[in-house]
């Protein structure tokens, strides 16, 4: 197997995995990433290895491209964690 033919297989497995946190993102529980499949750092290290490994032009674009949806799948999470100011999301209602 080539070493681009390896990394496209990589960039794939990364994509799924990355959709996957974008489903687990959306029911709300990215919480608790105790596990390191579940930070961004670990599929950001392995993207960049691709990035840094490859001369393939487009196979740096689609590595880039995951990054970027990495980021947003993180950011959203956060955003809904945290309010659209940054802030601690607050509990309405009255607690007894």
């Amino acid at each position: 197997m080539s070493a681009d033919q390896h990394a496209h297989e990589e960039l794939a497995h990364i994509g799924r995995m990355i959709a996957e946190l974008e489903r687990v993102a959306t029911k709300g529980h990215l919480e608790p990433m105790r596990h390191a499949v579940m930070r961004p750092e670990y599929w950001q290290r392995r993207i960049d290895a691709l990035i840094v490994a490859s001369a393939n032009e487009p196979l740096r674009r689609n590595a880039a491209a995951l990054r970027e949806r990495l980021a947003d799948v993180f950011a959203n999470a956060l955003e809904r964690d945290t309010g659209y100011a940054g802030e601690p999301a607050r509990e309405t209602g009255s607690r007894k």
